[in-house]
Parts: structure tokens; sequence; C-alpha cells
């Protein structure tokens, strides 16, 4: 049976402070869905024959009923779900410059900045490390904490729109330190008879929230269903989504991990997901007779980054024919900042000494578990024009010609820690995002003009496909014709490439943001100290030695220190960041404009 509504799964990856142009992609997403909404409402309202009738409007329905994420990517769902059920959620575009009543901006771009300190300066307060304990993390989290705390409140709450599922799921993926041992029978007589264990470290957490559909709060009754609805008016449901997004973005060792419960009931179901219902007779949890299972948990991206798999094992359970149904009524995009696209075997040669084979083992462990994700078998069964990726693409236009820019992110340096020393860097890349995802709403996310009635249960009018059908290559009459699958109703038309913008301004064609610049010499006046006293406070709680601290702060403190601001200064320097009145920018002749099909 065909579903009625197109059918969307987003998924998330882990980038860090780059999640800031996945916030931004978002956001853009969100505003776009919410326009289009409008615009059907008023003709649905007015009704087809009317003269005020818009025939350029899409008809056709587009919901949301998956949203998964890992660690920066897991917190974009929080924000994303917090943002939709807001009812003061407000769009950062021309109207609303400084981002207000939106989390992604406040969240992602703001952080906990304000006028006495900036986030990275918090982070390298003390009051976390307590005399005679040893540290949880490098970093304060506390900042990152009161950002949770700010971003969980929600002063109005209304109902999900129309272009979100009534029983929207929230998938945050986690590695669990503790992991969940599973016996495997072998001799297939019954779980109390001999066999295996196996141990799994991998995992995730599934919500939905309180609604009409699911009035109850805890997990459903029904046997098999795997999640847990939220009330996001009852504190006890809070405190658990502010534990679970922190779980997810919890980065090893850079910030601590956390301690979470979870009702055993709830991994007494899991196995279903791990390995199907064929084989649940033979393999069981093995598990405390306890209501509540205990563990540590740290950053979802460590063993499942990019959580397509188990958002369309989802997908899948939902809509149980979606994937057998030849009109694809569905699609995935997947958001990531950091994809690898390396397709080609780097040349090896082979190396037996121990370091070699220490770092081979940890990218062997690393590869091979990414290759075992949860439903990834699902994932690669999707056919063509059912999958999109969103990753970042800056150009700059160099002589007259439009070139990629050697640089996207301004937050991907230090391993995407980058963004942490500077908002505008972090401000850049969520400007970015909206842009990288208006270009591809309008232009990449589509079906073939021969398969929008099948796909899209919709037959457009005429004036519909004037207005939206683009070309590829573009600008071609003879080329392959495409119709959004998300209209963007600031556009007047595709195919020529022409935005209203008399009604939407600067946001019917957004242009480039500017690339940012960073004075390391303002890093060594503001950071220099405190991040001394934090290495200086690490060291003495890892040792727990008065004599040993007192000998790396005389021996190598100042080493330490001066490694951590050259290492900054090089990656920034690579990735063209530094001010040119510090360093000479090779493209000093290049113009930031918008993009040109």
């Amino acid at each position: 049976m065909t579903n009625k509504k197109f059918k969307l799964c987003i998924t998330m990856a882990g980038a860090v402070s780059a999640g800031a142009y996945t916030a931004g992609v978002l956001d853009y997403l969100l505003e776009t869905l919410h326009l289009w909404e409008i615009a059907k409402e008023n003709n649905r309202k007015i009704g087809q024959g009317n003269p005020g009738y818009d025939n350029s409007i899409p008809m056709h329905e587009v919901e949301i009923d998956v949203i998964s994420g890992a660690s920066a990517g897991g917190i974009t769902g929080t924000l994303a779900v917090l943002n939709l059920l807001d009812k003061n959620y407000n769009h950062y575009n021309r109207e609303n410059p400084k981002g207000e009543n939106n989390r992604f901006y406040k969240s992602w771009v703001k952080m906990a900045d304000d006028d006495k300190e900036i986030t990275l300066s918090k982070m390298l307060h003390r009051d976390d490390i307590k005399a005679g304990e040893k540290p949880e993390s490098l970093l304060n989290t506390k900042a990152i904490e009161s950002i949770a705390d700010e971003a969980l409140l929600i002063k109005e709450q209304k109902n999900y729109p129309k272009y979100i599922s009534k029983n929207l799921d929230l998938i945050l993926t986690i590695s669990n330190l503790r992991g969940i041992n599973f016996k495997v029978d072998f001799d297939g007589r019954s779980h109390n008879s001999s066999g295996t264990t196996i141990t799994n470290h991998g995992g995730f957490f599934r919500y939905k929230t309180v609604n009409n559909s699911y009035p109850d709060r805890g997990i459903p009754k029904e046997n098999d269903s795997l999640y847990h609805v939220l009330d996001l008016k009852n504190q006890t449901d809070i405190s658990v989504l502010r534990n679970a997004t922190l779980s997810t973005s919890a980065f090893p060792i850079g910030l601590k991990s956390r301690q979470l419960n979870i009702y055993t009931e709830y991994l007494n179901r899991y196995p279903k997901y791990l390995f199907g219902k064929d084989r649940l007779h033979a393999i069981s949890p093995i598990l405390k007779n306890e209501k509540l299972y205990h563990f540590n948990s740290i950053d979802g991206g460590l063993i499942n980054n990019e959580p397509y798999g188990i958002a369309l094992k989802v997908m899948h359970e939902k809509n149980a024919n979606i994937l057998k149904n030849q009109d694809k009524n569905y699609a995935v995009i997947m958001v990531d900042p950091f994809p690898n696209l390396n397709s080609t075997e780097e040349n090896y040669t082979p190396k037996s000494d121990i370091i070699s084979v220490v770092k081979g083992m940890f990218k062997a462990l690393r590869n091979q578990v990414m290759f075992n994700q949860d439903g990834i078998l699902e994932a690669l069964s999707l056919s063509d024009r059912t999958k999109f990726l969103i990753a970042p693409i800056r150009k700059e236009k160099i002589e007259g010609k439009w070139v990629r820019a050697q640089n996207d992110l301004a937050s991907a340096p230090l391993n995407g820690f980058a963004g942490f020393l500077d908002e505008s860097f972090r401000e850049h890349d969520f400007k970015l995002g909206r842009q990288n995802c208006q270009t591809f709403l309008r232009y990449y996310f589509a079906v073939k003009d021969e398969n929008i009635q099948s796909r899209l249960q919709s037959d457009p009018t005429n004036e519909a496909k004037d207005r939206f059908s683009f070309s590829v290559p573009p600008k071609d009459p003879n080329a392959n014709k495409f119709y959004p699958i998300i209209p963007d109703v600031r556009l007047l038309n595709a195919f020529k490439d022409i935005s209203d913008k008399e009604n939407y301004g600067s946001d019917a064609k957004i242009h480039y943001p500017k690339y940012p610049k960073f004075d390391t010499k303002r890093f060594e006046k503001t950071f220099k100290t405190p991040v001394k006293r934090r290495i200086s406070y690490v060291v003495k709680g890892i040792s727990n030695s008065r004599m040993l601290t007192f000998g790396f702060n005389r021996l190598f403190k100042n080493k330490a220190y001066n490694y951590i601001k050259n290492t900054i200064e090089k990656e920034l320097e690579e990735a063209q960041l530094i001010r040119k009145d510090l360093f000479k920018n090779k493209n000093s002749d290049i113009e930031i404009s918008e993009f040109s099909l």
C-alpha cells in the first residue's frame, strides 16, 4: 500500500563544534517546510478555482518521520524536537539576525558566551576538579551543561506542525562503556543451556513525545515496542532527555562521560533490533534482577557516527512496506560536516614495529565498528534518489570564476574543536549550512519529472512545474527535468534561477558567508594563563602527587602550552583562518559573493 505522505528520515553525524553547520542546515530546512505549509494552507482555505488560489504552489505532502543523530548531530536532533514543540520558535533570517528564540543559533553559535567570558574560557575553569579526586575530563563541561539547561526550557508548547509525524522518533546513539552481555545458545535446547557470551557496547535511545497518539509517559506496555515516551512538561522526563543528549555528545576524554540509568525492560526488548526476531530464541540479554540498568556512556559517534542504519530500521518498522514499495515515496537525508569521501585505497606499506601496529590496530577497530553498524544492509538497499547527503561546500570567486574553496568549515581544524576558539567560526558555519541547504533543496533534493505522480502521490499543475522544475545540467532545455520534494517558495523560477527578492530580501538568495579570520595574539593574551592552570590542575588530579606536579610545572608545563599554541596556529594557518596582518594569505584577491549555477 502506498503512503499518502512522502516520508523523510533525517540523520546527522557527529562533528564537535562544526555541529553549527548541521544546525544551520536544519534551521533552513524547517523554515522552508514552514513557509511552504503556510502557502498550502492558504490554498486549502481559498479552494481551487477561486481567484486567490495560487496554482504555482505544489500541494503534495511531506512528513519528517524519524530524526537520528550522533554526538553533535544528536544535540541538533534534540534541539530540532524542542524547536518544533516551542510556540515561540523563530527561524534565523533577515528579520531575526540575532537568532532570538532559536535554539539552533543560541546553542551552537552563541553557546555559553556572555559579556564577561566566552565559552572556551569557561571550559578552562578549574572548579570541576575536586581535591583528592581524579579529573573527569580535560575540559570543564559545566558551560555545556548550562547550554543544555537553557535549551530545554519551553515556555509555551504546541503540537507538531503538519509536516512532522505525530509519532516522530528521535534517536540518539551512545557508546556504553559497561556493555550489555548476551548469551548465545548453541545447542538449541533453552536459554539455561550451555552457550557463550557476546558483548555489545553500541546502543541508542529512542524517544517520542506525549500527544493524542501517545498519551502515556514511559515505555509502552507492548512487549516488542522499543521506545520511551517523554512528557516535556515533566521535569523528570526533561532530565532524561538532557542526560541522553549530553551523553551522545560526551567526546571521549575531552568532555566528561555520563552516568546513566535506563529501565531494564528497555534492554530486554533490545535484542530484536540487534539480531532480528528470527534469532530471539537463541539470544538473550544477561541482566541482573533489577529495575534500572546503570552504565557510563560516552560519545555516540565513537561507535556509530552516521546513524542512518538504525534510523532506517525504525522508519521501516513504522511503515512496513516502505522499502518494498516500488514507488519509493520516502527519502533519507544525511547531514555530515565531515563525510569520508576517500574512495581510493592509499598506498600501503606493511610495517611491523610496535608503534605502527598499535596505530593500525586502532584504525582497524574503528573501521570495523563502522562497517558493522546497525541497519547498514537496509541502508545499502536504498534505490536511486532515495538517499541524499548534505555536506559542506564553499566556493570563492577568483579572477571572475567560481572555484571550490580550499577550506569549507571554519570549525574544522583541531579535529572539529576550532569552533570553540571564536564565535565567528561557528556563525560562519551556521550560515554556510543555511546556504548549502538552500541549494540542496532547490537543485538536488528532487525526483525525476516522470516519477512525480508515483513518488509524491501528486499531479502538480503546469504552473507549479514551470516554477519549481529544474534541469541537470542547469538551464539546459534538452536535459533531464527534476521536481523538488520540498519546494522553496522563496524561488520564483528554478530553471532560470530567479529568486523572490521582493518578498524575501537577502533570504531569497543566500550569499556565501564571509570566511572569518582569527588573531592568534588575542589567543595568547586571553588563554595563556587559563590553559596553563588547567593543565597543572589536570596533572595534579591524575598524579595525586605534589612532587610530580611540581616537577611537571617546572619542566613540562610551558612546553605543553607551547605545543597547544603552535598546533592551533599551524592548523588555523593551513585553514586560512589567520588574520592577514599576521600571516600572508595567498588568496588575497578572493571575492566573497553568492553561488552561481
